[in-house]
């Protein structure tokens, strides 16, 4: 294994990137560089490269990773995501290790977001389980939080109709295209919709 090359990373400054046979590897602040003698165009020994892996780079990687979980939740692609600099091998590692002592946990993380989704924010199960999808969540754990948790999307979708519209009897066409679209882009499907504008106009709301 050859060191060919040894880069300035763009994001920390203090930190340089390591390349082994033109593929990245780690990467180390310039006093470990020194510590261990890495040099463009000399060998790194299988032992030396193993015990940086193991050490050095994982600890670094574990400490980034606990920090980032440190300030709130976050998915399991999220902390992926926030150790993209590392290699596989090393991301692998440190999931492991949070998986394996409960850090993340994505089935607890759909329940506690639609909760206070739910209690915050209402919307409907449609953008709820747009924005779980996007903090790359599996369809089946997203869908078996929403089939558990306690939301009726009606009462929201009335309650939200309520406090931007009135006269809900007497809407024309173009109005009930508003109302329709507002809700829409609110996560909440036409079914619910529907049934929300009607309830409220046989209220005489």
């Amino acid at each position: 294994m050859i060191i060919t090359r040894i880069d300035q990373q763009k994001r920390d400054k203090s930190r340089y990137s390591v390349y082994i046979d033109g593929e990245f590897a780690f990467g180390l602040i310039m006093e470990d560089i020194m510590y261990f003698k890495l040099r463009v165009g000399e060998e790194i020994p299988e032992e030396k490269y193993r015990y940086i892996m193991d050490t050095t780079v994982y600890i670094k990687a574990q400490d980034t990773a606990i920090k980032y979980i440190g300030y709130k939740m976050r998915t399991a692609k999220e902390v992926r995501d926030k150790l993209s600099e590392y290699s596989e091998e090393v991301i692998d590692k440190v999931m492991d290790f949070l998986e394996k002592y409960e850090y993340i946990d994505d089935e607890l993380y759909c329940e506690k977001y639609i909760e206070e989704t739910v209690r915050l924010k209402p919307k409907g199960k449609l953008l709820i389980k747009q924005e779980l999808k996007a903090r790359g969540i599996d369809d089946d754990i997203i869908s078996k939080a929403l089939d558990e948790a306690d939301i009726d999307e009606q009462a929201q979708a009335e309650v939200l109709l309520m406090k931007r519209y009135e006269d809900f009897a007497n809407m024309d066409q173009k109005e009930l295209a508003r109302v329709y679209g507002y809700l829409g882009r609110k996560g909440y499907s036409y079914g619910v919709i529907k049934a929300a504008v009607s309830s409220l106009a046989e209220k005489g709301i």
